[in-house]
């Protein structure tokens, strides 16, 4: 039983998402992922490997409470149940249609309602699984931990065998190696790094000059598979600067946004891996951080210089990624907290891959919300198509400024861009242009 002197405060994370839900509301904090099972899957057994893993997902069973300005969390919180719904009668786009729709009822933070799933029947071995989820409570990683749970426990099942991985680690690990770290010198070391470098001049600026209604949104996403020749093309590249081929998409990216807004200072959002070497690589919660990187090129660096360039700025900021970018928004000099943003488009990659099957079952996974949306953002995907590990881009949106069919126009004037640098490396980033203007 927790007392008031047991109890535990939120993490730096999970405070972040517990302000912003109180200032905009649940919406735009909700994620949500799609799942398509086609083949014999024995539902019983699939049932009880969520209902299994969600027992041992400690860090989705807790509410949150406020006393004397600070909030604390409860573990008393039980396992939800499931709901169920035939959706046999749709078609594809109107399933997607229903999981949209699906997202958007608001969680409780007070009350522990932090998540819900729907086991949703399709066709003859067709099923769905819909599970959401605030982002208080999951990032993007932790989704990809609850998935591979729930296959690790139905193939455990199925086959009367052990389990593969070890059990989830409990939450209480992470916040102690969270406090560790607050308490070190190494924390102040780390602030100190992001004022010297983001502070003044330097300091992060909008790219988006008009104002929106609801400026942190959720939004629309356009989302593809890049072509394999164009991936051939960048494994090559990446395979001889001995970094993943994502890197090239990203590197490209950010030069095309640069290209954009006409800021050679442009900063980008970057999600950072800071689980590396602590418990949470083994623990669904919310670690996410998001910090600022500059390219910062001169415009007359070529494909490969400019993949180059990347990887540095990535190493010189990656020591420093323990800062949590809430709070180093307060200690930037000459920058307003309240009426700036510390980054501008985020640029993320997702590298782990989900198994394409599982125990004679095709499994497939559709992004339907990855959280709020400021302005324009990015997403690079590692998924595996017929057994070959494939790139998916996708492009999101705020509601306010794009719909789909725009977002995919962005989405081929950026691989008009990226395909042309490939067939000619040796081009210089400013001789590059676009054809589509984002919105200002």
């Amino acid at each position: 039983m927790q007392t008031m002197d047991s109890l535990a405060p939120l993490t730096r994370a999970q405070h972040s998402m517990w302000k912003g839900h109180h200032h905009h509301g649940s919406y735009p904090f909700h994620t949500a992922e799609w799942l398509v099972i086609d083949g014999p899957l024995n539902r019983e057994l699939f049932h009880q490997a969520i209902e299994f893993t969600l027992k041992e997902a400690k860090a989705l069973h807790w509410r949150a409470l406020e006393k004397d300005g600070k909030v604390y969390r409860i573990d008393d919180v039980d396992v939800r149940p499931p709901q169920f719904a035939d959706l046999s009668y749709l078609d594809d786009q109107a399933i997607l249609d229903w999981a949209d729709c699906a997202v958007e009822p608001p969680f409780d933070l007070s009350t522990g309602h932090l998540y819900d799933y729907v086991f949703a029947h399709l066709d003859d071995n067709k099923y769905g699984l819909f599970f959401r989820a605030h982002h208080v409570a999951l990032d993007g990683y932790a989704y990809g931990l609850m998935i591979n749970r729930f296959l690790d426990y139905y193939q455990s099942l199925k086959n009367a065998s052990a389990l593969k991985n070890k059990a989830f680690d409990h939450f209480e690990k992470f916040l102690a190696d969270e406090q560790r770290y607050l308490a070190s010198p190494k924390a102040e070391q780390d602030l100190q790094f992001w004022r010297e470098n983001f502070s003044h001049e330097l300091a992060p600026k909008k790219r988006l000059k008009r104002k929106l209604k609801q400026p942190f949104y959720q939004g629309p996403r356009y989302e593809e598979v890049i072509d394999w020749e164009t991936q051939q093309k960048m494994n090559a590249l990446a395979s001889e600067l001995k970094l993943p081929s994502a890197m090239v998409v990203m590197a490209v990216m950010m030069s095309y946004l640069v290209k954009q807004s006409g800021d050679s200072k442009q900063c980008f959002g970057v999600p950072m891996m800071s689980r590396l070497g602590t418990a949470s690589m083994r623990i669904p919660c919310l670690v996410m951080n998001i910090l600022p990187l500059r390219l910062a090129g001169t415009g007359q660096e070529n494909l490969k210089e400019t993949v180059q360039l990347l990887a540095q700025r990535f190493a010189e900021v990656r020591p420093h990624q323990n800062s949590y970018f809430e709070q180093m928004r307060f200690v930037l000099d000459g920058f307003d907290p309240f009426d700036n943003i510390l980054f501008g488009p985020i640029v993320n990659w997702i590298p782990y891959p989900l198994p394409e099957y599982f125990e004679g079952c095709h499994l497939t996974k559709t992004t339907i919300s990855a959280g709020p949306i400021e302005d324009f953002d990015i997403a690079i995907t590692n998924k595996f198509v017929d057994g070959v590990e494939r790139l998916y881009l996708a492009v999101d949106g705020h509601k306010e400024l794009y719909n789909v069919e725009a977002l995919g126009e962005y989405w081929h004037d950026f691989m008009r861009m990226l395909r042309l640098w490939l067939q000619q490396p040796e081009q210089l980033a400013n001789q590059l242009s676009i054809e589509k203007k984002l919105p200002d």
